[in-house]
């Protein structure tokens, strides 16, 4: 995995980043949510950095369980690469233990809407779901004082990635200057949908 970070650091270059985020004040029936999400597309590989950006989440309904993006070029196949996020069980009361960084879990599916989809509730595809869905940071007090049932002490929830988890997508040769033009994040076992707001083009 080493080396294909490597990789990926020397080819930034000839890359470009985007970020897509969840629109501000997004409120589900669980509650308020947010995330972001970082796209770099090179030439042969798209990477994802997605991040929970919610703190204390009180729900399982407000934790990631995957994001979908289309490309400007067309792009829907490709194969999942390396991935990475930290591991976090969360026990009842609300304290939590990290696991370190490992797998995450999650899957791609090709040609999902005219993209791609990481998700964690694809078992289909050899996902982890219903656990390894993304959750957000504790509270100040360093525990998950707002959680509910759903995540402190859930077995078939935990553990959650935590933090920022990352994806590799390697790919067939994408045209020159191709941009993530949509992004929708999923959240919940419901998996439900809000449609994010992607920036302009910056350098990676």
């Amino acid at each position: 995995m080493r080396n294909t970070w490597v990789f990926l650091l020397a080819a930034a270059s000839l890359a470009m980043g985007q970020t897509c985020t969840v629109p501000g004040g997004t409120t589900l029936s669980d509650g308020p949510v947010s995330a972001q999400a970082m796209f770099t597309v090179g030439s042969n590989f798209i990477t994802v950095s997605l991040q929970n950006t919610l703190n204390n989440p009180k729900s399982v309904g407000q934790a990631l369980s995957g994001v979908s993006f289309t490309l400007s070029d067309g792009t829907t196949v490709g194969t999942l690469g390396s991935t990475s996020a930290n591991i976090r069980k969360v026990a009842k009361g609300g304290s939590f233990t990290d696991l370190g960084p490992n797998n995450t879990g999650w899957a791609l599916e090709q040609n999902f809407n005219g993209g791609f989809q990481l998700c964690v509730l694809c078992t289909d595809l050899g996902a982890a779901g219903p656990s390894h869905l993304l959750i957000g940071e504790p509270s100040g007090g360093g525990t998950y004082a707002a959680a509910n049932g759903s995540i402190a002490g859930n077995k078939p929830h935990n553990p959650f990635t935590a933090g920022t988890a990352t994806f590799l997508v390697n790919t067939p040769p994408i045209s020159g200057g191709a941009i993530v033009v949509s992004a929708v994040f999923y959240f919940g076992t419901q998996g439900v949908a809000v449609t994010g707001t992607c920036s302009n083009l910056l350098p990676a």
